[in-house]
């Protein structure tokens, strides 16, 4: 009987764990959201200097959240998005 309880909680800790969200991955989500609006601001000529030195931090941190994850295949990517909403 306590044989298979702890069998039960090992087997629900690991699938807990393996079904995470990646806040890291998260993180990276929303900076290319915020890289992409200001993007779009700038090339629609509705930004100024401090929009494009803004975007430049913004791309730095961008490049920062998302370096762990260039080398994702599309597959496993869309899985970390779908755990971010």
């Amino acid at each position: 009987m306590q044989k298979s309880f702890f069998l039960l909680l090992s087997l629900t800790l690991i699938l807990l764990s393996c079904h995470r969200k990646d806040e890291k991955f998260c993180s990276c989500l929303d900076k290319s959201k915020e890289v992409n609006q200001l993007t779009e601001k700038i090339w629609g000529q509705d930004g100024t200097q401090s929009d494009s030195l803004k975007l430049k931090k913004l791309l730095l941190k961008k490049r920062e959240l998302c370096e762990d994850y260039e080398t994702k295949n599309g597959e496993e990517l869309f899985l970390l998005t779908e755990d971010c909403k």
